[in-house]
């Protein structure tokens, strides 16, 4: 068969693609000098002189497996993430401008239409653009005639009917941080934190009301009954006091996790299917009639209190435990899930009142929804429209090191991309849900750059809201960052 040029080309744009993917962990530069070697033997096959290259290609590596932030083993989720939009510009600026004439049809669909060549489709997948925070900063003269915004446009047809106007949903843009009981029953810690987020951009705040024990005085019959009622602190105390400062409450409420529940009345304890005993004292079944019962009588008083927000933790299956010992779908699961968030959304009905609900899910569902959905359970865009807000744990050290974030093909730092393609997949995920997200984020092991990184991802994803995590309640770096953070104009 003779030599044909497109077929030549398209066969280097594939092996670029994959060696991309083998060198992503590697530093840019080595990459793009090889594959410039490469086009200097393809411009000499252009000119006539076939020249036979041989490679080997290199094992690709295979991302260490964590439940919490990691997909299957092999590079299945890497090489979704890949596309050929960094090869064929790079094909375009070495090879298009100079040899046009003789890959007209490849040039013709892959480069711009900067000389008659074609043009270049919009790339479909949001996470391949790279948002403008990160992009090199270049002076640009704004144009004379202003961009018209779509809200500005007449509403009406000449000579016809109104066209009805789409209602849009802001995104949530509570900025709040968290504290456990402990630090929530003593004044001065609640003091330094009110002062600290009052004192820059931050307006929410996230504490403990029930986890093994509920940590205010509850009259709940069946956890009084049982002995589970420890107050810390006076619950509608502490929301007046939160409120006078301006802030906006969210109370963490623990659900499946609950050992104190689990010893208790043992029959609410994930069974093993193998011996139809629970598979210890320390996860409920969440559609449990006693386990929906015990906690409505909580809910009860929690809304009652005025808080503005119920935050459900743990409301997943647990992990820990073989798949085949649980002995259910993820779909069976996610039946029980739904059993309590219909309850929940019922009793706020029952009490009248606009307490929003929410629930705190794993991140990695944002990367590889299928296989992380099975032993969680969390059916995020099944529980969306029974929920007020969705809170994916989009924690970077949850992520295992050396998958996920390559700094030669990834924009940003670890902690700011981690965080938005997390974001972008559960955006994927829940469609015209997706407002409602308003994600956790890394408030330990983390400095001021660090938490700006992470804000940023947030702001650039679209959304406008955050709460910060750190169990010994210590978040210096963060409030430093937020002091100085630039609040996007809709998010105000």
């Amino acid at each position: 068969m003779g030599y044909i040029p497109e077929n030549t080309i398209h066969d280097l744009r594939s092996e670029m693609h994959a060696k991309l993917l083998a060198e992503s962990a590697v530093p840019a530069y080595g990459f793009w000098e090889e594959m410039a070697t490469g086009l200097f033997m393809m411009a000499c096959i252009a000119a006539g002189s076939v020249i036979a290259v041989s490679r080997t290609e290199q094992a690709l590596p295979s991302p260490q497996e964590q439940m919490h932030a990691a997909a299957p083993a092999g590079m299945t989720e890497d090489e979704k993430d890949i596309d050929d939009t960094e090869v064929n510009v790079f094909l375009c600026e070495e090879f298009c401008t100079q040899h046009v004439e003789v890959f007209v049809e490849f040039c013709a669909e892959a480069c711009p239409d900067e000389k008659g060549t074609g043009e270049i489709e919009q790339r479909e997948e949001a996470e391949q653009e790279i948002p403008e925070s990160v992009r090199v900063r270049e002076e640009i003269i704004p144009p004379s005639v202003p961009e018209v915004q779509q809200e500005e446009i007449d509403l009406f047809i000449d000579n016809g009917p109104p066209v009805q106007e789409v209602f849009v949903r802001q995104p949530h843009n509570q900025r709040g941080v968290y504290l456990t009981s402990g630090s929530t029953g003593r004044e001065a810690k609640r003091a330094d934190t009110f002062a600290s987020l009052t004192s820059s951009h931050g307006n929410a705040f996230v504490f403990d009301v029930k986890g093994s024990y509920v940590y205010f005085g509850s009259n709940a019959p069946l956890a009084q009954e049982m002995g589970t009622v420890r107050p810390v602190y006076d619950l509608p105390a502490i929301i007046q006091e939160t409120k006078n400062n301006g802030l906006y409450t969210i109370a963490r409420f623990i659900v499946a996790k609950d050992s104190s529940l689990a010893a208790r009345k043992p029959e609410t304890q994930i069974k093993n299917v193998y011996t139809g005993k629970g598979l210890g004292a320390v996860w409920v079944i969440p559609g449990h009639e006693t386990v929906l019962a015990y906690n409505r009588e909580i809910l009860r008083d929690v809304i009652a209190s005025g808080v503005d927000e119920i935050n459900f933790d743990y409301i997943r299956y647990p992990t820990e435990y073989p798949l085949r010992s649980v002995g259910l779908s993820g779909t069976e699961k996610a039946d029980q899930i739904e059993k309590f968030l219909k309850m929940s959304r019922e009793t706020v009905a029952e009490l009248g009142t606009d307490t929003k609900i929410g629930i705190s899910t794993y991140a990695i569902l944002g990367w590889n929804f299928p296989v992380n959905f099975e032993p969680l359970g969390q059916d995020i865009a099944r529980f969306a429209p029974l929920v007020d807000v969705i809170s994916p744990m989009a924690y970077p050290s949850t992520f295992a090191q050396g998958a996920y974030y390559y700094p030669s093909k990834h924009p940003g730092s670890r902690m700011y991309y981690l965080v938005y393609r997390t974001l972008q997949g559960y955006k994927e995920l829940l469609g015209e849900h997706s407002w409602k997200l308003r994600p956790w984020i890394q408030g330990y092991y983390t400095d001021e750059e660090d938490m700006q990184d992470q804000m940023t991802a947030v702001y650039d994803a679209g959304l406008c809201g955050f709460t910060v995590w750190s169990a010994q309640n210590t978040y210096g770096p963060f409030f430093q960052a937020l002091q100085k953070l630039e609040v996007p104009e809709k998010c105000r």
